[in-house]
């Protein structure tokens, strides 16, 4: 072998030991990104949607509660509740809220439509959807609601990663989407809405990448960008476009998203119109006061009553004895609403013959009373109201029962407390916690009719009977809050424990 080639191999191989060095060097390490949805665990969210077009700018806003529980051994049913609701602009008047032909749809005409009913999403911990119910559709290209805060994520994110699907997107007015579906839904102003038979669906591409930015211990940022053209064009050019580039951080150590967001335009091209316009969208993390103030939201304060004189109060039951419709309709609102002090034991008989009256307004003012000063002989006529449908009345009749501390009250107060949100432990429903107050202020003789709540399916309830029993519960309480101790919920068990020393700290006194 001569020196000159001894000499090119010789540089051939550090050339190749520096350029292995290099590689090995800048190799990736591994990150893996995993959902960890905590069982009967409540997160609050607050979302906002800004839609910037020709004809204004308009705002949505409000909070969610997501609730989780775990199904199986790998998968999540994430719960959502909450509403949005137009959010108003200094020195612009509200948008429309019903379609008019020729104009984009206003958010508000369907997004402030949403009941609050909870909506469901089954999903594994990397993000994949199994099952979904009840998702709401957004302005395109933002998808669906719930499924805009859970994104899929690879075995592997170090490098980023890419997708391009093809997906369904609402035709111009709507334009909404993606979406797997969409529903009918019943319009709140008439004119278009979503679902509606006359509106088309068009196929389009969607292409998404993520990058990652940031990676810390605690969170991994990535940034997101995405652009979607529908198949169907008008001239050259798509019929619908979009595009629009964000951020997501995401909480290593709770498992959740903390931050999303994401800036989009789009185009809608057709044979009569060209429109354009852009949307900010944020989903952010709650916390602190700021969680606490939406997990447990403050009761509402009553309106101020006023006080009737007794010639005022003599007048207005003449009126609701009378024939006249309105005069009844009339002075029954104002006894609902009016402050009323030791009443007649003839205006209470007259209140419990009108307990049962065909007009609703009558009615609830007859039911008002006897809740506020009824005595045990109209505790029957209570429980029997306990199931209308007007959720202030409810409310009186509940405490009006807990005033009257009769035990006969105590099973369909229990009732109650059973007919929850579902699995979510601590979601504060006015229903369930004014019927668990009252059945604490009936005391120990309501304490079977919560111990049958024991034995619930729903962590929910067991809970709130864990919290009155705490307060009334004696020592037949004992074995079934000590079986509770041993469940897989920790919150749940902690309470039941707290209720088995509170009791046997009575017990021994």
């Amino acid at each position: 072998m001569n020196l000159s080639f001894q000499s090119t191999l010789f540089l051939s191989f550090v050339a190749f030991s520096v350029l292995s060095t290099g590689l090995r060097a800048e190799t990736v390490e591994p990150l893996k990104l995993r959902y960890v949805f905590a069982p009967d665990t409540t997160n609050a969210y607050s979302l906002q949607i800004e839609n910037r077009g020709e004809s204004g700018k308009e705002i949505v806003a409000g909070n969610f509660l997501l609730t989780s529980r775990r199904i199986g051994s790998n998968l999540f049913s994430l719960s959502f509740r909450g509403q949005l609701r137009p959010k108003p602009i200094p020195g612009q008047p509200p948008m429309m809220n019903f379609y008019r032909p020729g104009y984009p749809t206003p958010m508000s005409s369907y997004l402030s439509r949403f009941t609050g009913e909870p909506m469901e999403l089954v999903v594994d911990d990397s993000g994949v959807v199994v099952r979904q119910a009840g998702d709401m559709t957004l302005p395109a290209p933002l998808g669906q609601l719930m499924l805009s805060l859970v994104e899929p994520f690879p075995a592997d994110a170090a490098s980023g990663w890419d997708s391009e699907r093809e997906v369904n997107v609402l035709d111009d007015p709507l334009v909404q989407g993606p979406a797997t579906i969409f529903l009918n839904s019943v319009p709140n102003y008439g004119g278009y809405y979503p679902g509606r038979a006359a509106q088309g669906v068009l196929s389009a591409r969607q292409k998404t990448k993520f990058r990652v930015t940031a990676v810390t211990p605690e969170s991994v940022t990535l940034q997101k960008t995405l652009a979607l053209d529908s198949r169907m064009l008008t001239g050259n050019e798509p019929r619908i476009s979009a595009s629009g580039e964000g951020q997501i951080v995401f909480d290593r150590k709770v498992g959740v998203p903390k931050h999303v967001e994401l800036q989009c335009k789009t185009l809608v091209v057709t044979d009569n119109v060209t429109r354009r316009s852009g949307i900010t969208f944020r989903w952010e993390l709650l916390d602190g006061t700021e969680r606490e103030a939406v997990v447990n939201p403050p009761p509402p304060r009553p309106a101020e009553s006023v006080k009737l004189s007794p010639d005022e109060l003599a007048k207005l039951v003449e009126k609701i004895k009378s024939d006249d419709t309105e005069a009844r309709l009339s002075a029954a609102r104002q006894l609902t609403s009016s402050r009323i002090e030791s009443p007649s034991a003839e205006l209470i008989s007259l209140m419990a013959g009108l307990a049962g009256d065909r007009d609703d307004t009558v009615r609830s003012a007859a039911l008002t009373l006897l809740a506020n000063h009824g005595a045990h002989d109209h505790v029957p006529l209570l429980v029997k109201a306990l199931g209308t449908t007007d959720s202030g009345l409810r409310s009186t009749i509940i405490r009006g029962l807990g005033r009257l501390k009769d035990k006969r009250s105590a099973e369909a107060l229990a009732e109650l407390v059973a007919t929850g949100p579902g699995e979510q432990l601590q979601y504060n429903s006015s229903r369930n916690t004014e019927a668990a107050d009252a059945l604490a202020r009936i005391g120990p003789v309501a304490e079977p009719a919560v111990l049958a709540l024991l034995k619930e399916k729903s962590n929910q309830t067991r809970w709130q009977a864990c919290g009155i029993l705490k307060q009334i519960g004696t020592k037949k309480s004992l074995p079934g809050l000590k079986e509770l101790t041993l469940v897989p919920s920790k919150e749940l068990g902690e309470t039941a424990a707290d209720a088995c020393r509170a009791i046997q700290a009575r017990e021994t006194n």
